[in-house]
C-alpha cells in the first residue's frame, strides 16, 4: 500500500484510539475518582438535582469534549449517548442545547480544583525513576516574570554595551 493511503488511515486509527481511551480512562484509573468529584462539587456548593445533565455527567461530557480532537459539543454528545443507552438513563437528545446550558452551570472553579488536585496527587505518586537527577522537573514561563538585577549578577554577567543601565 502506498504511503499516501496508509498515512491517513494510520492517523485516523490513532485518533480513534485516543478518543476511545483518553477520556474514559481518566475516570476509570482513579485520576478523577467519583468520590473526589462529589466532594469538590459539594465544597463548591453545587447541588446535584435530578437532571439529564447532573454536574458529574456534565463534567465527564466536558472531558470527552476537550479531549476530542474535534472539540465540538456534538461530538461529545455522540460519544455520551451510547453510554447512556447502555447504562439505562434516558439518552439525551443529539441537539447540544441542554448540554450547553448544563455546562454553563458548571463553575470553572470545579474544573480548576479537580485539575490541581489530580496534578498534585499524580505528582506525589511519581516513582523515583520518573524524577530527573532525583528532582521534580518544573516548567516556568519567564515571559511574565520581572526581577531587578543584583550587583553580583552585574559583575559576573555584564550588560551588553548597547543596553541601557538597570
Amino acid at each position: 500500500m502506498g504511503q499516501g493511503l496508509a498515512s491517513p488511515l494510520t492517523r485516523q486509527l490513532a485518533l480513534d484510539r485516543h478518543q476511545a481511551v483518553a477520556a474514559p480512562s481518566l475516570l476509570d484509573d482513579g485520576t478523577l475518582e467519583p468520590s473526589h468529584v462529589t466532594q469538590v462539587l459539594t465544597q463548591q456548593g453545587i447541588a446535584g438535582r435530578n437532571r439529564l445533565f447532573p454536574p458529574p455527567r456534565t463534567l465527564w461530557t466536558f472531558l470527552l469534549q476537550v479531549l476530542s480532537p474535534d472539540g465540538s459539543c456534538r461530538e461529545a454528545l455522540s460519544r455520551l449517548r451510547p453510554w447512556m443507552i447502555a447504562t439505562g438513563p434516558t439518552p439525551c437528545s443529539p441537539h447540544t442545547g441542554s448540554y450547553g446550558q448544563a455546562r454553563t452551570r458548571l463553575p470553572e472553579s470545579v474544573v480548576s480544583t479537580l485539575a490541581r488536585d489530580s496534578g498534585q496527587r499524580l505528582c506525589a505518586q511519581t516513582p523515583a525513576a520518573g524524577l530527573w537527577k532525583g528532582r521534580r522537573g518544573k516548567i516556568v514561563d519567564g515571559s511574565t516574570v520581572s526581577m531587578p538585577d543584583t550587583e553580583a549578577n552585574q559583575a559576573a554577567y555584564p550588560q551588553q554595551p548597547g543596553q541601557q543601565p538597570g
